[in-house]
């Protein structure tokens, strides 16, 4: 017996070992005042939907900010809305009615700031 359950951890162990790893979320780059945050939501099983919560934070499960949308058919949130300003942010969004809040949506990491003016006094010289 002893034998057999040896043999199977050893079989689990390079079953566990050979698994792949999770793949990490690319975090991307925005201009904080053109990039929206949207989602998708469908009633499924629970109740309706009277607002959405969009929560976000300067690290992964962390949210210090909540932006509500009190519009039902709401699905996209610009950026500059639920962010204080430039850094880096976690943002999920939440359904909610009178009898509580859904689970949270996935975490999506990203990178917020302004891209730079644009140059002026372009010139061409004669030779």
């Amino acid at each position: 017996m002893r034998r057999a359950i040896l043999g199977a951890a050893m079989l689990l162990g390079a079953w566990l070992a050979a698994a792949p790893e999770a793949d990490a979320q690319a975090v991307i780059s925005v201009d904080i005042t053109k990039a929206r945050l949207s989602w998708t939501w469908t009633q499924g099983t629970g109740g309706a939907v009277t607002e959405f919560r969009v929560k976000c934070g300067p690290s992964a499960g962390t949210y210090t900010s909540t932006i509500v949308l009190a519009d039902p058919a709401a699905r996209s949130v610009p950026v500059q809305q639920v962010v204080s300003g430039p850094g880096n942010y976690f943002c999920v969004v939440i359904a909610a009615n009178q009898f509580g809040e859904s689970g949270p949506s996935n975490e999506v990491p990203f990178a917020a700031g302004n891209a730079p003016a644009a140059p002026s006094g372009l010139q061409i010289t004669a030779q």
